[in-house]
C-alpha cells in the first residue's frame, strides 16, 4: 500500500469536528514513538516571525477575511490593542480598508480597495475565534471579547451558516505570522507536493523516503541539496535539526509527525502540521494553510482557484448521470482494503454520480470477502502502488479471488486498474488529485464528455494523454 494511505482509523466512529484529530491518532496502534524526545522542561518559547509578544507559537494579531479563502492578517501586539474593533481599526490603517459600522454597533461594510462588501440577505459581517486548544470557529455573539483570550481572532464576510477559512492548522496552533522561510522540510509526499504547487521546490532542504515529485525533488535528492529526514511513519528529528529548516510542513494524519512538531516547536523550529484529507475541502484547506504559513498566499490562492475551476467543469459535464455502484480499493486481495466514508475518495465519489458501496465504513477500511459478494459493485476501481504494471491487466483479473469474480463489475467487464504513476497520485491528496478526480469521473461517466476520449480498463503513466480539463494541473516541474 502506498504510504500516502491512511487506514489506521479502520471502522472507528468519526469524532464531530476537527477537535477529534488527536483522540484518533492516540488511538492508533501501529505508529511507532517518536526517535527522539528532547530532554527538560518543555518552554513556552517566542518564535521569529510571529507577532512581537508571541507565545507558544501563536501569532498576534487579526484576520480579515473576506471569502473565498481571500484573507488579510495584520500583526499586533496584544499589550497594546486587545480590542477586536480596535484591531479592525489597525488592520485598515494597514490595508487601506474602508469600513462602516451600523447604528447598532455592527460592522456593516469594508471596502478593500476594488470593491466594497456589505451585509445582504445572503452574506454578512461577523466576529470569529478559535478557542485555544481547538480547531473549530466559533461566532461571537458581540465584540466585547478580548482577543488575547483566543488563538485566532477573525473579521468573517460569510455565507449564511458557513464559517471562516481556516486560520488554525491541524493543532490548533494559527497559520498566521509566520515569516517566509528560506528553507523548508517536508515530511510526506503530500506535504512535499504542496509546496511544489507554490513554486518553492527551491526552498525544501529535507524530505521523507517517499517524496519523489516533482523530479526536481527527486534531483534535489541526487545531487545533495535535499536530504531524506526519515520515512512517512517515522521522521527523524536529529536529521531534521541536521538541515537547520526555518520550517517545516507535517502531516497530521500520522501520530509520529504530530509529536516531532511538537518537538520541534520547542527547539523553535516553525512547524505546521496539515489536517487529515477526509474530503475535497480538507485538501483545499491544507493548501491555503501551508501558502498562508508559508506567506504564498496569492500563490495558494491561485492553486484552490485553478482546481476549484478544473473540478467544477468537471461536475458540470457529468450532472444528470446515472448513478453507478462503485468499490474503490487499494488492493486485489479476496478482502481488500477500500474506500469508506470520511475518506477524499468516496467524497469525490459522490459528486460523480458514484455510489459507494462502502460508505457505511469510516476511513480505508479491510472488507471481509463475504461483502465484496454483498456490495457487488457494478464498477470497481483499483488504486495500484506497485503490484501491477500497465501490461498486467490480464495477470491481474486471473487472479483475482471467485468472490471478486462474482460481481457484476466483473462480469460486466468494469474493472479498472490504476498503476504506477496514475496509482500512486490516486493516493495522494495533493493538489494532482484534481487529475485523478477527472481519470474517476471519466470513468463513472463515458458518455458525458464531448473530447471523445475513452479511458481504457489499465491506466498507468500515460494517465496524462486521457486528461483535459485537468491536463495542466500537476504543479509539478
Amino acid at each position: 500500500m502506498d504510504p500516502m494511505v491512511d487506514n489506521s482509523w479502520i471502522h472507528e466512529k468519526r469524532p464531530s469536528g476537527r477537535s477529534g484529530w488527536q483522540s484518533k491518532m492516540m488511538k492508533t496502534k501501529v505508529f511507532m514513538t517518536v526517535a527522539v524526545i528532547l530532554a527538560g522542561t518543555i518552554l513556552a518559547v517566542s518564535l521569529n516571525g510571529l507577532g512581537s509578544n508571541a507565545t507558544l507559537y501563536q501569532s498576534e494579531g487579526v484576520v480579515v477575511d473576506f471569502g473565498g479563502y481571500k484573507t488579510s492578517w495584520t500583526d499586533v501586539d496584544y499589550k497594546e490593542i486587545d480590542d477586536p474593533v480596535e484591531l479592525l481599526v489597525k488592520a485598515s490603517e494597514k490595508h487601506g480598508y474602508t469600513y462602516t459600522m451600523g447604528e447598532d454597533g455592527k460592522l456593516e461594510s469594508v471596502y478593500d480597495g476594488s470593491a466594497t462588501y456589505s451585509n445582504d440577505p445572503t452574506h454578512s459581517w461577523g466576529l470569529w475565534y478559535v478557542e485555544k486548544k481547538s480547531t473549530s470557529f466559533t461566532r461571537s455573539e458581540g465584540y466585547g471579547i478580548k482577543a488575547s483570550d483566543y488563538t485566532v481572532t477573525v473579521w468573517a464576510y460569510t455565507e449564511k451558516d458557513a464559517e471562516p477559512a481556516v486560520a488554525v492548522d491541524a493543532t490548533g496552533t494559527s497559520i498566521y505570522g509566520y515569516s517566509q522561510p528560506s528553507s523548508m522540510v517536508t515530511l510526506s509526499p503530500v506535504c512535499t507536493e504542496i509546496v511544489a504547487s507554490m513554486n518553492a521546490v527551491s526552498l525544501i532542504v529535507g524530505t521523507d523516503s517517499y517524496s519523489n515529485y516533482p523530479s526536481s525533488v527527486v534531483a534535489g535528492r541526487d545531487n545533495g541539496s535535499i536530504a531524506v529526514v526519515g520515512t512517512y511513519t517515522d521522521p527523524s528529528y536529529e536529521s531534521i535539526m541536521h538541515r537547520g529548516p526555518d520550517m517545516v510542513i507535517c502531516d497530521g494524519s500520522q501520530y509520529n509527525q504530530v509529536q516531532v512538531a511538537k518537538t520541534l516547536r520547542n527547539s523553535e523550529v516553525n512547524s505546521v502540521v496539515l489536517y487529515n484529507a477526509e474530503d475535497e475541502k480538507s485538501i483545499i484547506d491544507n493548501i491555503f494553510i501551508t501558502g498562508v504559513a508559508m506567506n504564498y498566499g496569492m500563490r495558494a490562492l491561485d492553486v484552490i482557484e485553478s482546481m476549484t475551476y478544473a473540478m467544477n467543469a468537471i461536475r458540470s459535464a457529468v450532472s444528470g448521470g446515472a448513478g453507478t455502484s462503485v468499490m474503490v480499493t487499494l488492493n486485489t486481495d479476496a478482502s481488500p482494503t477500500v474506500a469508506g466514508s470520511y475518506t477524499y475518495v468516496s467524497d469525490m465519489l459522490s459528486s460523480l454520480n458514484g455510489n459507494n458501496v462502502a460508505s457505511e465504513m469510516n476511513g480505508w477500511a479491510h472488507l471481509t470477502s463475504e461483502y465484496v459478494t454483498k456490495y457487488n459493485p457494478s464498477c470497481i476501481v483499483i488504486l495500484d502502488s506497485g503490484t501491477y504494471s500497465s501490461g498486467d491487466y490480464g495477470r491481474m483479473l486471473a487472479n483475482l479471488s471467485p468472490e471478486w469474480k462474482n460481481t457484476d463489475a466483473y462480469k460486466n467487464g468494469n474493472i479498472y486498474l490504476l498503476c504506477e504513476d496514475i496509482g500512486e497520485l490516486s493516493q495522494r491528496a495533493s493538489p494532482r488529485s484534481v487529475q485523478f478526480f477527472e481519470i474517476l469521473a471519466r470513468i463513472l461517466n463515458p458518455d458525458s464528455f464531448p473530447d471523445g476520449i475513452v479511458v481504457p480498463k489499465t491506466i498507468g503513466n500515460d494517465y496524462v494523454s486521457y486528461l483535459t480539463y485537468t491536463k495542466d494541473l500537476g504543479f509539478g516541474d
